[in-house]
């Protein structure tokens, strides 16, 4: 398209005779495009015109502050425009923030027809002494987000969301990826199958991870190509909160003696179902404890005050120095009083002392202040402590307390345990404490979720969690 070298107005057709003079545009067709409106190109510039202006003229702002036309009949295409209480401002930001807008399609333009619908927004309008102004439906999107209510379009991803799981490919039908087009090898690019269409592609091709349509029959979010990451992305949101594991209802409920799983808490849980038991059964078992020996427990003003809690249960054995390893959830407590949702950590350890035996300890590590929850929303945090545990039979007591540091601040907390076994000494503890990022994934669905996000963020109490809020709820009351 040729420059135009001066900015220049033009006016409806319908309203101004044409003069011999002017250059003649022709249109190829009776028909309007979506693309703005193109001059005919000759071989030499185009002669200047002279500015004519009635009572409605259009300016388009390019930003040469160049103007093209083409021939229009305003009079078939005519359009009227809602008067707007705050104009918005033609300049180059509305301008190109418009076309982006129409691009993308988030905004609903009518085209490819000279009939505009009443019901989609316009692209100009008239503003004060004629001038033209672009509409605010323009930049500012008119249709609601994917995920709300109303927003949701059901016959754009029917296909997606009723696929069917599909029959996978045989490992000798891809000797390279399927998209990459890498040959495989057995250390640096293995063979990975996409969950859902079959294909066969390396690692680096197979990075997403996605819940599946409700057809797959899996809570956990499974291994995807990059095509399929591409057209399951945009549901995670309704899958998530229709299909995760977070808002299933809890199956194991029952914390009493008719159950042998609350007898006794394993060491490591390898699902979050199964450390929110865990933690519903010690927070249980240290309610009665202490409901006999008022003196052997936390303090109810260390707990009141307290801006979180971790629970967990480590395996310790060791002759002068000491081995530990277990899991276990941190839970934060908002402003309101309520609690935040769990987040999953593992604890290594070493200690070192006059100390020897074997013992199974459930942990409650008070965090007393923000900063140490901040601590544990770290991705790797440090503690280190001096503590003396004595176990003889199936109860015995420790107490304890440390500071612990990690890469989003630093903060005492107070630790209180059951322990079982046969242990007893003094010792210096040292422990690395890391989120699982994995089970936290398995759980909640999301890959982007943060373990911040979790425990000082808006994330809902999964409904799988109901017991164990339960038994919370139960144990503040009494206090």
């Amino acid at each position: 398209m040729e420059a135009l070298g001066e900015r220049r107005s033009y006016a409806s057709s319908h309203e101004v005779e044409k003069k011999s003079s002017e250059p003649r545009y022709d249109d190829d067709d009776d028909d309007y495009s979506d693309s703005m409106w193109a001059l005919q190109e000759n071989d030499d510039a185009p002669p200047k015109l002279e500015s004519v202006k009635e009572d409605f003229s259009f300016h388009y702002p390019f930003e040469d502050d160049e103007y093209v036309d083409d021939d229009f009949n305003s009079k078939e295409g005519a359009v009227k425009y809602p008067q707007l209480d705050k104009p918005a401002e033609v300049n180059l930001k509305n301008v190109l923030g418009g076309i982006f807008a129409i691009l993308t399609g988030r905004n609903k333009v009518g085209t490819g027809t000279q009939t505009f619908s009443n019901s989609n927004p316009s692209f100009l309008g008239p503003g004060i002494n004629g001038d033209s102004i672009l509409n605010a439906s323009v930049y500012i999107p008119s249709a609601p987000p994917l995920l709300e209510p109303n927003g949701f379009n059901y016959s754009a991803f029917k296909d997606v969301l009723e696929a069917e799981p599909p029959e996978w490919l045989r490992d000798s039908s891809a000797p390279a990826c399927m998209q990459c087009n890498e040959p495989f090898t057995a250390l640096t690019r293995g063979r990975h199958h996409c969950r859902f269409c079959g294909g066969i592609f390396c690692r680096l091709c197979t990075k997403g991870r996605c819940l599946m349509p409700v057809k797959f029959r899996e809570r956990n979010p499974q291994r995807v190509c990059d095509a399929c990451y591409d057209r399951l992305d945009p549901l995670q949101g309704i899958l998530i909160n229709s299909l995760s594991n977070a808002v299933q209802v809890a199956k194991h409920d029952v914390m009493d003696w008719t159950c042998a799983r609350g007898w006794l808490n394993l060491p490591v849980g390898f699902s979050m179902e199964h450390e929110l038991y865990k933690a519903s059964v010690t927070l249980k078992s240290y309610s009665q404890a202490a409901r006999l020996n008022p003196e052997k427990s936390i303090p109810s003003t260390i707990l009141k005050r307290a801006k979180g809690l971790a629970i967990l249960t480590v395996a310790k054995a060791g002759v002068l120095v000491s081995y530990k390893v277990g899991t276990g959830l941190v839970v934060a407590r908002r402003s309101d009083g309520s609690w935040s949702a769990p987040s999953a950590i593992v604890s290594v350890g070493l200690g070192w002392g006059a100390q020897i035996g074997g013992e199974l300890m459930d942990f409650i590590i008070v965090l007393h202040d923000s900063k140490a929850v901040k601590t544990f929303c770290s991705r790797m945090h440090f503690s280190f402590g001096a503590g003396c545990s004595a176990a003889a039979g199936p109860v015995g007591r420790v107490l304890e307390a440390d500071v612990r540091a990690g890469d989003k601040g630093s903060g005492m907390c107070y630790t209180y345990s059951c322990s079982k076994g046969a242990f007893v000494g003094v010792s210096l503890e040292g422990n690395i404490v890391t989120t699982r990022m994995d089970t936290n994934l398995r759980f909640y669905g999301d890959p982007y979720l943060t373990t911040t996000d979790i425990l000082l963020g808006t994330v809902d109490r999964p409904k799988a969690g109901e017991p164990f809020y339960a038994v919370l709820d139960d144990l503040y009351s009494k206090l």
